[in-house]
């Protein structure tokens, strides 16, 4: 028997009717059809009915048709403290799908993957869920395109848990091909089951910057046959989360409020937790509070216990808290937490590149930015890395490059529509920056949008002895160790020690580069440089 996933509440309980009947019947066989029939609406819907129906069918018959095994381990994961057994009974349906083999049908093959790629996503085991996904998608390929709408009537949702799976185990590109086919497979006269696919490519394009094409998916979004609750439970979390991100891209902080607000969801348990504590983040350090957001962060944080404290999570937040602790005028923390955190990603380099530039290193911002040149990207750190070189050139006082550098920032962000990487500049770079653009006939980037920054400007003061402010001054003037001794009446050995010593303290590889820190500090005055 089948039913629809948005199907009446007489159509529901008669799932759950047929499937205990059978069982009560002692005919497997049909429980079995039962489950596949009706396995979101028997999960998710009725667990607990199908769960007391389930623990009544024999071990031996769990064995013989893992599917209903695999439907009880799924029931018994949404009890806190029957995961445990949950666990065992995966175990019993994948072990007895392999040892069947050819006798499991296609169709059971596939919710048994799918269900175990979704147990494993739900307990935190992201990575392991990958594996059965891609198994899922390959046995729904090999399907004739017919017997798959025929046999899954809820085929979207289906694409969809897959989709997330490959998603949370980082393989974005999978998973946004699977959420396509979701979408397509998508009735517009259905029941709106699909919006999980619409949603999650919602928030991928937003995150990763492509603006127009998260466009498009919020207009399909927000269209028929879905609704508002559809849009704020959980199918709809990165539906919400794409409407905020839009929103801060246009610096709209009420309206990132609002659908950070609607979402309805146990923040206590829900896989996307932390997409959902950046975006807040963000969206609190965009009001003008970086010391609350980062207060608020932690406190999400730890409300989701060890897995709050895991390298997982650390990993995945170490960004915007690195940022939080920037904007709150704590370069140092900012680089303990990417130091400690961050995974190896053109987006750390980019972070890194952001605090040297803070702590007026514009040669070591450079050089994180530079190591990342020409490596794919997404589109939002690539315009990040954009903005942050034009911020460099301009306090290296290399205004030939500056220009050529802010002429691709506006290129990169008139395509992507993004402006928050201009917003992610100091005060003092944006302004710079400003100027520029709009010498060369591009203040449009910054009145479209009420670009501002959310950082503050952070001053690490002179940290160099007068003796060693003296020799930096003679520096301006020439590169010649053994005048600079001659003038100071030292030894050349004792000019070079003091040459080292400015050179680590200014965090310099060279003489331009430590004049330039020197002058974006004010230690030096401008008019004294030759």
């Amino acid at each position: 028997m089948s039913s629809s996933a948005g199907g009446s509440a007489p159509q529901l309980t008669s799932a759950v009717d047929t499937l205990t009947r059978a069982i009560d019947e002692l005919d497997f066989d049909a429980a079995n059809e039962a489950v596949r029939g009706a396995w979101f609406e028997l999960l998710h819907v009725h667990g607990a009915a199908s769960r007391a129906a389930l623990e009544r069918v024999p071990l031996r018959q769990l064995a013989a048709h893992p599917l209903l095994a695999m439907l009880l381990g799924i029931c018994y994961n949404g009890v806190d403290h029957r995961r445990a057994k949950a666990v065992q009974y995966f175990t019993l349906a994948s072990a007895a799908m392999r040892t069947r083999g050819d006798r499991t049908s296609s169709a059971d093959r596939v919710l048994i993957l799918a269900s175990e790629s979704a147990a494993l996503r739900l307990i935190g085991r992201t990575a392991a869920a990958a594996g059965p996904a891609r198994a899922a998608l390959r046995e729904l390929e090999a399907m004739p395109a017919a017997d798959r709408a025929e046999t899954f009537s809820y085929l979207p949702r289906l694409y969809g848990q897959l989709g997330t799976s490959l998603y949370s185990s980082g393989d974005v590109e999978e998973a946004m091909d699977a959420f396509v086919i979701g979408l397509a497979e998508t009735s517009d006269a259905g029941d709106g089951a699909g919006f999980t696919n619409v949603s999650m490519l919602a928030g991928i394009h937003a995150f990763d910057g492509d603006l127009p094409e998260a466009d498009r998916d919020l207009v399909i979004a927000r269209s028929a046959p879905w609704t508002d609750l559809q849009r704020s439970m959980y199918p709809g979390t990165f539906y919400r989360l794409a409407e905020a991100v839009l929103a801060l891209e246009r610096f709209d902080v009420a309206v990132a409020e609002t659908h950070l607000a609607a979402m309805m969801h146990d923040r206590r348990t829900i896989e996307h937790w932390t997409a959902i504590a950046r975006v807040e983040a963000l969206t609190t350090l965009a009001a003008g509070h970086p010391a609350e957001a980062l207060a608020r962060l932690e406190a999400f944080a730890n409300s989701r216990g060890g897995e709050g404290r895991s390298g997982a999570a650390r990993s995945a937040l170490a960004s915007v808290r690195s940022l939080l602790h920037l904007a709150s005028g704590k370069p140092d923390a900012a680089q303990n937490v990417v130091h400690r955190d961050a995974p190896s990603t053109p987006q750390t380099n980019v972070d890194r590149a952001r605090i040297e530039l803070a702590l007026a290193r514009p040669g070591a911002a450079l050089r994180e930015l530079r190591a990342v040149a020409g490596v794919p990207q997404s589109t939002r750190t690539a315009a990040e890395a954009a903005a942050l070189e034009a911020a460099v050139f301009l306090r290296l006082a290399d205004p030939q490059r500056a220009r050529s550098a802010i002429e691709h920032v506006c290129a990169a962000l008139d395509v992507s529509a993004l402006r928050m990487p201009l917003g992610l500049l100091q005060p003092r770079d944006l302004e710079r920056v400003r100027e520029v653009a709009a010498g060369l006939g591009r203040d449009d980037i910054f009145t479209d949008v009420p670009v501002r920054s959310l950082l503050v400007d952070i001053s690490t003061g002179s940290v160099l002895t007068p003796r060693e402010l003296a020799v930096l001054r003679a520096l301006m003037n020439t590169a010649s160790v053994a005048e600079i001794a001659a003038e100071a009446v030292v030894s050349v050995n004792t000019v070079k020690s003091q040459l080292q010593s400015i050179y680590r303290k200014l965090g310099a590889r060279n003489r331009e580069e430590a004049i330039a820190i020197a002058l974006d500090r004010h230690l030096l005055a401008a008019e004294e440089r030759t």
